[in-house]
């Protein structure tokens, strides 16, 4: 759902490149995913207020859970201080629109839930390998809880397994807080992957 903008704005076009972004060589952000690295000036948008901070919760599976891969995975969320359901178009409006707030004072944008298998739990994993991934842009049951399904099967490697929530603004990026020192406003949890 496109987010409403400020003084009745309804459509947003790329902003002109910042002096910043054209000395820096790289590729403009046009509203695409540009997997070679560019430079966003689009404004970072409405920042809310520490008191509509967003903050998630996995509420299942728990952490530390034994899933076996070859069935279905329920996966649940609870999220605080988020209007979800605000989903621009990954292809052509990605980092183009700045961050919004809905009239509640909340942050207007929507969650995904990725899982990574974990090779070794003493090293970071490569972000551009994952298991499962999935956008989630439906409007939260009660304004807080979003769930989705991991068909069995879609995990191919048993052991320790990280699934983690990443919240994100209607234009695709990361939520923008107003304070550094705050609680996380995504979650992660450890699982144990069998019979993948």
């Amino acid at each position: 759902t496109a987010a409403p903008l400020p003084n009745g704005i309804t459509k947003i076009a790329p902003f002109p490149d910042t002096p910043f972004c054209l000395q820096t060589g790289l590729t403009p952000s046009n509203g695409s995913q540009i997997r070679t690295g560019a430079c966003s000036s689009t404004p970072q948008g409405q920042i809310p207020s520490i008191d509509h901070m967003v903050s998630t919760l996995i509420t299942s599976p728990e952490n530390d859970a034994t899933l076996d891969a070859s069935k279905d995975i329920n996966i649940t969320i609870d999220n605080r201080n988020l209007n979800t359901g605000f989903f621009d178009n990954a292809e052509s409006q990605y980092y183009i629109v700045p961050q919004t707030l809905g009239d509640n004072g909340n942050i207007q944008g929507h969650q995904h839930v990725t899982v990574q298998s974990l090779l070794s739990t003493g090293s970071a994993p490569d972000p551009r390998v994952f298991a499962f991934f999935k956008g989630l842009n439906a409007v939260a049951v009660g304004g807080r809880t979003l769930a989705v399904t991991i068909p069995g099967g879609t995990i191919t490697v048993d052991g320790p397994t990280r699934i983690c929530t990443m919240t994100g603004s209607d234009g695709h990026a990361p939520a923008i807080m107003p304070v550094a020192q705050r609680g996380s406003q995504d979650d992660c949890i450890r699982v144990t992957i069998i019979n993948a």
